[in-house]
């Protein structure tokens, strides 16, 4: 009897472990922002032609809600953000590999619209629109603080009040604009390149504020080697110019040699 009790005991405890840690010699398991959706797809697919035998697992979603997922305990090995704050507050409570973090990509804002417009000044498209604008929830979602930032620094950003409709990620924002939903919207302008259904997308003025993308490896990892040969690839040549097609930025530092 004693025997068949160690026997349980040990199969609940493994089983206990596969449910509560990212260890996998095959998986790699990564949260993503939203807005990397299909670079990080078609990513995959390039970085298995040299790491075939790591299997990579995506949970998508806005920075924040990942931040808080992996707050809270959820098995991932690396980080791809749209926020350098949700990035920060990880590294604070210990969670990420201070050491790892390294910035990939960058991105901008843009006032984008299915409806053609011979109009270029984004403020005046706003102040003259008298439909709905979407933009991404300031208080959770990076593009959505992004926008409220710039909007501010325009001039414009009380003059819509009652106007908005907030989004809870980048990809909601531009689903609200490609249904009619919203007459307007301001979106990465990684999303714009992307959409065949924007016939206006005005660049909107930064003045210094950095949209940036930093990686980060979980401190908990176990899949530490394949986290780190999927950010050498984002940084090398290959992972730059696949970023640049799908409309990001690439960053300083990139590896031509990698």
């Amino acid at each position: 009897m004693r025997k068949i009790m160690l026997m349980l005991s040990a199969a609940l405890l493994l089983s206990a472990c596969g449910e509560t840690t990212a260890d996998s010699s095959e998986e790699l398991l990564i949260s993503s922002a939203s807005s990397l959706t299909d670079v990080m797809l078609s990513a995959e697919k390039a970085f298995n032609q040299t790491h075939p035998d790591v299997e990579v697992a995506f949970n998508f979603g806005s920075s924040s809600k990942l931040r808080n997922q992996i707050e809270q305990g959820a098995p991932v090995d690396l980080f791809l953000s749209a926020s350098a704050q949700d990035v920060d507050m990880l590294k604070k409570d210990g969670l990420v590999r201070e050491q790892t973090i390294q910035k990939f990509a960058e991105n901008r804002l843009v006032l984008a619209s299915i409806d053609q417009t011979e109009e270029t000044d984004p403020v005046q498209l706003l102040k003259d629109s008298s439909g709905v604008v979407a933009i991404g929830e300031p208080e959770s979602v990076p593009v959505g603080f992004y926008t409220k930032e710039v909007l501010s620094r325009m001039g414009i950003w009380n003059a819509l009040a009652g106007k908005l409709i907030f989004a809870k990620d980048a990809r909601q924002v531009l689903s609200y604009i490609e249904s009619g939903n919203a007459e307007m919207g301001v979106i990465y302008s990684s999303d714009a390149a992307r959409s065949p259904n924007l016939q206006t997308a005005i660049e909107l003025p930064l003045d210094g504020l950095e949209i940036v993308y930093p990686a980060a490896i979980m401190e908990g990892t176990n899949n530490k080697e394949a986290a780190e040969a999927f950010v050498e690839f984002l940084m090398s040549e290959e992972g730059q110019e696949l970023l640049e097609e799908y409309g990001f930025v690439p960053v300083e530092g990139a590896r031509p040699d990698a």
